[in-house]
């Protein structure tokens, strides 16, 4: 009996002739895309801030107060929160009752100094009319005298005429001369005095300037950002009243230390706030900070670095709101936006 010989059979995944569908293909290509662009994200989130910069910051305004130099209490504000002001601006009106007694104590001294130089005025006017009659007694007397004294050889002077001479000869001289220093300390007192009443003159006008009837106004062109005191509350010298923010915004930044990349002053920069991007330039690196601004010490805690750059926004950009916090990274990196650090708008 013949034993046939067996055949092993071809499995179906093995023939030779099979088609891969086009179907796998795809499924494949798609789950290889999905590895690398896995891998380019994780490598963008680890690692990205070694390469390029990618860190945090805000954006920010230069900023003015509306403050008092005296002690004073609000009467009146007459701007809201967000209003825009021009400079020179009537913006609150307050009162100083030390201003007013300041005032006061000016222009009663000055009322008193006024009275006493146009009483030196009449006794100079005085001094200078009888001071040339002095003079002329003076003369008189010591010409009177040197006759007499010629006469006394031959014996024709009695002693008490020679002793009348000589009295009134003295005090002829001693008048001139009182007379004389009365006129000098006159016209220094006088000059000293209108020089006084000048100085205090020019201080009761910036006094008056200064306090213009209680008005105080804004110092620049810009929006009124916060309003620091209530209508009543009483003010000290310095304390503000109203802070203000100028239309020009710019991005405030922290610049991380120990990357693999240079960052230089004209640098392009794209700041992210959800899914808006702006483009800018950096305009300015500070110095590593001693402190850092009160934005950032609010928004950030606690703060391991402290270098700052300051980034201008490109023309023709809508820059955020005041405040707002931004991402921003170089602008040679990704072409979309995957997740950059945080960061702030000024």
């Amino acid at each position: 009996m013949a034993i046939r010989r067996l055949r092993l059979r071809e499995q179906p995944e093995l023939l030779r002739n099979d088609i891969r569908p086009r179907r796998q293909t795809l499924i494949r290509l798609v789950y290889f895309a999905t590895i690398i662009m896995l891998a380019i994200w994780l490598g963008h989130m680890f690692l990205g801030g070694f390469f390029y910069l990618r860190s945090e910051g805000q954006v920010l305004a230069e900023q003015a107060v509306v403050a008092v130099e005296f002690p004073a209490t609000v009467r009146e504000v007459r701007v809201d929160v967000g209003a825009r002001v021009t400079a020179g601006q009537l913006v609150a009106v307050v009162s100083s009752q030390n201003v007013t007694d300041s005032l006061a104590r000016l222009s009663s001294e000055q009322a008193d100094r006024a009275l006493r130089l146009g009483e030196m005025r009449v006794r100079s006017q005085t001094v200078n009319a009888v001071i040339g009659l002095a003079q002329t007694r003076e003369t008189v007397a010591a010409d009177t005298r040197h006759r007499l004294e010629s006469l006394l050889p031959s014996g024709f002077l009695p002693l008490d005429r020679r002793t009348a001479a000589l009295e009134s000869e003295f005090r002829s001289r001693l008048d001139l001369a009182q007379l004389s220093a009365e006129q000098g300390a006159m016209a220094e007192q006088i000059a000293g005095l209108m020089q006084a009443a000048a100085t205090a003159d020019d201080a009761i006008a910036k006094l008056r300037q200064l306090y213009d009837d209680g008005g105080l106004r804004s110092p620049i062109d810009g929006i009124v950002g916060r309003r620091l005191a209530e209508d009543g509350t009483v003010l000290n010298p310095g304390q503000p009243l109203l802070a203000l923010y100028k239309d020009v915004r710019f991005i405030q930044a922290f610049l991380p230390t120990g990357g693999l990349f240079t960052v230089s002053v004209g640098d392009r920069i794209v700041a992210s706030t959800g899914l808006q991007n702006f483009t800018g330039t950096i305009q300015r690196i500070e110095p590593v900070a001693e402190v850092l601004p009160g934005e950032f010490q609010r928004a950030f805690a606690p703060v391991d670095r402290q270098q700052l750059i300051r980034i201008v926004f490109d023309p023709g950009q809508t820059a955020p709101p005041l405040f707002t916090k931004v991402e921003i990274r170089s602008a040679f990196s990704w072409p979309w936006r995957m997740s950059p650090a945080r960061g702030f708008v000024q």
